[in-house]
């Protein structure tokens, strides 16, 4: 990790707090011009804070290496490679390494930031990340589906302790909220600048995890198809949108099938194997339970993996089961789990109610949703690193069922008053010739 001088890191670590925290109020004005409903200050303060005392209590418990995993050494380690080229080389800022890094990278250099302090900037990317996404339950549920939707992830176990993580799971909330956000913009105007957003989205989804990115992308393709279809009898601008999608499906289509092939396909086998062989596991990704290995799936062709993703669905969504946890550092990420369970179990209540009318409530989170599943499916070979993955899918899954059950109330709330307002009616024309 980072050294710098006590007296630097102190005065660094206050700076980026309050740097921090100015950026998530700035994002939250600009995002209540438009939405003055959108009442949810309490619930940022509150996320805020509960982010900032958790890595208080991990660094004091000293227990944070063995919870989060040496993947953070790692990308510290190639962030401080980059530190010492110039920048312009061929390597910064970008070349073989990822976003996340140079983000690092760049941290690092300015010479007062230490570990503490780049863990505060991931708070507040995860953040921005969230409150796009809550910007988003309020355009399509509303004020209340907004306020529970902050509440929730304010205090949701597993955002808690990874949105602090040197790792990508910080820029993909963001790329996520972003995702979101753009996509309710199409959805709700057909606007181009929405899908500009998504873009935005996608594009730092690609440059921090590519296989998650460009499952991604391919989400916000099919969103924008759905926009556009639905569209077409009520505007003219539908009908150049599905021209351009199906024109650059046909143009794609030959190079993502070859890249869904071959040498990608045994790439995708060996890290399948490499996760599944349990060796050191923990709720992180990396450590000590050889439990939470994931029983290995034959990536030999398209066919396989087709047949193979139920299960692997099953597996990312469900394990480890609360009886399979094995030691202390399990136990803890067990209390994410039960929180995706009661997401898991709403979801699928409101979904039913919402039969017929699912997408058409909540189509620009359900798309990333289900594409990031599938996405983090497709390569998760252990329960371990499933627990980070989790991660994401409860973000968006939080807003979804949010914003289901708050068109599942107005409904009940309209059809109890149309119930009401005609036996109101009954009862006058009961009433009428008694009168007479």
């Amino acid at each position: 990790m980072p050294t710098v001088p006590a007296s630097d890191a102190a005065e660094g670590l206050i700076l980026t707090v309050l740097g921090t925290g100015v950026m998530l109020l700035f994002a939250l004005r600009r995002l209540q011009r438009a939405r003055p409903a959108m009442l949810i200050g309490g619930a940022l303060l509150t996320a805020f804070t509960l982010r900032l005392l958790a890595i208080v209590a991990v660094n004091a418990t000293g227990i944070g290496a063995s919870l989060r995993g040496p993947d953070e050494f790692t990308y510290i380690g190639l962030a401080q490679a980059l530190v010492a080229q110039p920048i312009g080389t061929a390597d910064l800022p970008h070349g073989v390494y990822q976003l996340m890094t140079d983000m690092f990278a760049m941290e690092i250099k300015l010479g007062f930031m230490n570990a503490t302090a780049i863990r505060v900037v991931q708070v507040g990317v995860a953040m921005l990340g969230t409150l796009l996404m809550t910007a988003a339950a309020y355009d399509l549920g509303g004020p209340r589906a907004a306020r529970l939707t902050a509440w929730l992830l304010a205090i949701e176990p597993s955002s808690v302790f990874f949105n602090s993580g040197i790792l990508k799971e910080p820029m993909m909330e963001l790329a996520a909220g972003i995702v979101a956000f753009g996509g309710v913009w199409f959805w709700k105007r057909l606007d181009i600048r929405g899908i500009i957003i998504c873009s935005l989205g996608c594009l730092i989804a690609i440059e921090t995890r590519a296989y998650a990115g460009w499952f991604m992308t391919a989400a916000v393709v099919m969103l924008v198809l759905h926009a556009s279809l639905r569209s077409m009898r009520h505007t003219s601008r539908a009908a150049p949108l599905i021209y351009a999608i199906v024109l650059a499906a046909f143009v794609a289509g030959p190079t993502a099938y070859a890249a869904t092939g071959g040498k990608n396909l045994k790439i995708l086998q060996a890290s399948q194997a490499q996760n599944a062989s349990g060796v050191g596991q923990t709720i992180s990704g990396q450590g000590n339970g050889s439990n939470l290995r994931l029983p290995p799936v034959n990536y030999s062709s398209r066919t396989a993996i087709l047949t193979s993703l139920p299960t692997k669905v099953r597996e990312l969504l469900l394990e480890p089961y609360p009886w399979q946890l094995h030691d202390t550092n399990q136990l803890f990420g067990s209390v994410g789990t039960l929180f995706f369970y009661a997401m898991l179990l709403l979801f699928i209540r409101y979904a039913w109610l919402s039969r017929g009318q699912v997408f058409g409530r909540a189509a620009p989170l359900l798309y990333p949703l289900i594409f990031e599943t599938i996405a983090y499916s497709l390569t998760v070979g252990n329960a371990g690193t499933g627990f980070r993955y989790r991660s994401h899918l409860v973000t968006l899954g939080v807003a979804t069922v949010m914003i289901l059950r708050q068109r599942v109330l107005e409904e009940r709330a309209a059809v109890t008053a149309a119930t009401a307002s005609d036996r109101i009616a009954f009862g006058a024309s009961a009433a009428d010739p008694i009168i007479a």
